[in-house]
């Protein structure tokens, strides 16, 4: 890091105290974490209170403490109202500091992974940091933030956000020279209302461009497309659907071992390739990474070698062979947008090939749970998989559209049972809310099919 305690004092109280010009070397929330030189600001969770850590965190070299209540400690101690707050406003300063770009990628799916292909594609000419993971609200943001340094000349960072109110206090700290939007689709209707809540409140990042900055945003979805035009008058569009689009990509159907074939149209030409992945949403993700590395310089195929670099997260639509079963992991989320987009994908790498679903409840919809369940069941309807298992209180929702829908036992039960569906040549997508914890079906798929005992 490039602070010190006196710019911590300065970022937090507008003034620093003489004989404070002690260099910080990380900001850290757990105490566990903490070394010789570390900031230790004490968060209050809901399970715990950093407050009762600082004793530890003194012990193990912290040289300050932010905290909100008044405590003891023999080293300086900073006094702020709201240390989730606080946090924020250091890393915002830590950016300040650094001065670096920020791109900033939100959207109700696929954000985790346009961070990643940005980055990946951002990283043959510059330096670049990003968030880990989804390490994307009010305390895994600032996080990230302050983990990058100045020789990093873009950060690219992901905002997540459930309630109404998250991105004014992500926006802020972001304070994004480019800002991403992606999509907005039925994900976290009990924090944000519906589609059009999500859309204004996606589009609500733009408020916290900074001078000059610009704005890359689907032009798929008229919701989201007003809501950014009343804030940004002329963003920067990118589309799957128009191809008047200035940046417009094309999903022409998948390749082998879960690869797809694109087409990417941009100012400055017209691309066909082959890339490590598939799917429309795929199509999406390059349409929206192509703009924004536009933006800073970056050709096509700039985009084109950096998505052939490109490797999936292992639980993001995770394509593996297990001797002639195909299974796609994609269980770290889902919500009705991502869901029917991966069923879909499954489906058109099936092929002529027996797709088996293994799905699990879509979580956080407020009132309409049984709808997007229900509309979940019309898509299945559709593709017509050969077995379909559910985990979950929704299933009867599902059923309600598409009857043929088996509840699904243990991970260990249905590993067991597994050669009974007979099945020798088979795509099986595994997916499902963060809590339903569908990996653990995963895991003991693959375990089976590599010859391991259930």
């Amino acid at each position: 890091m490039k602070m010190t305690l006196a710019d911590i004092q300065r970022c937090l109280n507008g003034m620093a105290d003489e004989g404070m010009e002690i260099p910080v070397n990380a900001v850290r929330t757990d105490s566990r974490a903490v070394t010789s030189g570390d900031l230790f600001v004490c968060i209050e969770g809901d399970r715990f209170d950093g407050h009762e850590f600082i004793d530890q965190a003194v012990k193990a070299g912290a040289a300050g403490i932010v905290a909100s209540k008044i405590v003891q400690a023999d080293v300086p101690v900073f006094m702020v109202r709201d240390t989730t707050v606080a946090l924020g406003r250091i890393a915002a300063c830590h950016r300040s500091m650094c001065k670096a770009r920020l791109m900033a990628v939100t959207g109700t799916a696929g954000k985790t992974t346009v961070k990643e292909l940005l980055a990946e594609v951002l990283a043959a000419r510059f330096p670049v940091a990003k968030n880990y993971r989804n390490f994307n609200n009010q305390i895994g943001l600032p996080l990230s933030m302050l983990k990058a340094s100045e020789k990093q000349e873009i950060w690219v960072m992901e905002l997540g956000i459930s309630l109404s109110s998250d991105m004014a206090e992500l926006g802020p700290i972001a304070t994004p020279d480019i800002a991403i939007i992606t999509n907005v689709g039925p994900g976290h209707l009990l924090g944000l209302g519906d589609i059009e809540g999500v859309a204004k409140s996606k589009a609500s990042l733009l408020h916290y461009l900074q001078p000059g900055g610009v704005a890359v945003v689907s032009m798929d979805y008229p919701q989201l497309w007003k809501a950014a035009r009343e804030i940004i008058p002329d963003p920067v569009g990118f589309s799957t659907m128009d191809e008047s689009a200035p940046f417009f990509c094309l999903f022409l159907g998948p390749g082998q071992y879960g690869s797809g074939r694109f087409l990417l149209r941009t100012p400055k030409g017209e691309h066909e390739f082959e890339a490590p992945f598939c799917g429309e949403h795929f199509a999406e993700n390059l349409a929206a990474v192509a703009a924004a590395a536009h933006t800073v310089g970056l050709s096509p195929q700039h985009v084109i070698d950096g998505a052939a670099r490109f490797s999936a997260d292992n639980q993001r639509f995770c394509c593996r062979p297990e001797g002639s079963i195909m299974v796609i992991d994609d269980t770290y989320n889902a919500n009705p947008l991502s869901m029917r987009r991966s069923v879909e994908t499954a489906r058109a790498i099936a092929g002529e090939r027996p797709l088996v679903l293994l799905l699990g409840d879509m979580l956080e919809l407020g009132e309409e749970s049984a709808k997007r369940h229900h509309e979940l069941g019309e898509t299945l309807a559709v593709i017509k998989p050969e077995a379909v298992f559910w985990k979950g209180k929704h299933i009867a929702d599902v059923r309600s559209a598409y009857p043929d829908v088996a509840p699904l036992t243990t991970p260990e039960d249905f590993a067991e049972n597994w050669k009974n569906l007979k099945l020798d040549d088979a795509v099986v997508l595994l997916k499902g809310s963060r809590s339903m914890k569908m990996e653990e079906y995963t895991k003991a798929l693959r375990g089976v099919l590599q010859g391991e005992r259930p």
